[in-house]
């Protein structure tokens, strides 16, 4: 019988996933050292691992063991049966944390952080980037960034036992936050809260991540971000003109005020 001490950290990309983790991980002692990606178990991931491994690995984890997921909860992204069986089951049974940001600062933190390993966004200005057709599993989809970013909020806040976080408050009231994350887990917190911070990594970080990651496990480093974190609410404003607000409120507009960010 398979043992659900999971714990689901879902965000669309650059929404903060690797924050509320780390705090929940460098502030909880029930919660494991630990970190692994549901995505890895597809076999067209970059550090696949077979799900008999993953099954493995997380059955031998002690503690509260968070699963991240960046994809939809239909689990539709998961071609083969057995893998997407077992994440419908791991959806289905474990508590939620759901991470949603402004979609302004998403995509203004994505064209950025796509600029950096992708030829094709780093000839392209920002308005072309976000009017872009998002290709998903490598096929135009129809759907723009804008309204696939409001799709995943609205598919994931969908879903029960979910805890919906805003990254904004982690940025404003860290502590609160994390108290409200620990009690929706139902798991105890250090007496004295620690920040989590965003250092350097050391020189070898990058070699042992990638060794970790092919066995399924991503660990902590002293309780810090494994990337650094970088941006902060508001700062769309420096990219998007008038034509792209225009866009993005009628692509995403309904979801954006229903978060409270339409301002």
């Amino acid at each position: 019988m398979f043992l659900f001490n999971t714990v689901i950290i879902a965000t669309h990309r650059r929404s903060g996933r690797q924050w509320v983790i780390d705090a929940l991980r460098r502030n909880s002692p029930e919660i494991n050292d630990s970190f692994m990606a549901l995505e890895q178990i597809e076999t067209n991931h970059d550090a696949a691992v077979p799900l008999a491994n993953f099954r493995r690995q997380l059955l031998n984890l002690e503690g509260q063991v968070l699963l991240n997921v960046h994809d939809l909860p239909s689990a539709e992204h998961w071609k083969g049966l057995d893998e997407r069986l077992f994440v419908r089951t791991i959806l289905r049974n474990s508590p939620t944390i759901y991470v949603h940001r402004d979609g302004r600062d998403v995509l203004a933190s994505l064209y950025y952080y796509m600029k950096s390993f992708s030829e094709t966004v780093r000839n392209q200005s920002f308005s072309r980037f976000l009017r872009g057709d998002l290709a998903l599993a490598g096929v135009d989809s129809g759907i723009s960034r804008p309204a696939y970013w409001a799709h995943h909020v609205n598919s994931w806040l969908a879903k029960d036992n979910l805890l919906a976080i805003a990254y904004r408050d982690l940025e404003t009231d860290y502590d609160a936050t994390l108290r409200r994350m620990a009690a929706f887990l139902d798991v105890k917190l250090n007496p004295q809260l620690q920040p989590v911070n965003s250092p350097s990594q050391p020189d070898d970080a990058g070699m042992l991540d990638t060794v970790l990651g092919r066995l399924g496990v991503w660990q902590r480093r002293g309780g810090e971000a494994d990337h650094p974190r970088i941006g902060k609410s508001g700062d769309w404003r420096r990219l998007f003109d008038k034509r792209d607000r225009e866009f993005f409120m009628k692509e995403a507009g309904e979801t954006l005020r229903n978060l409270g960010y339409a301002k």
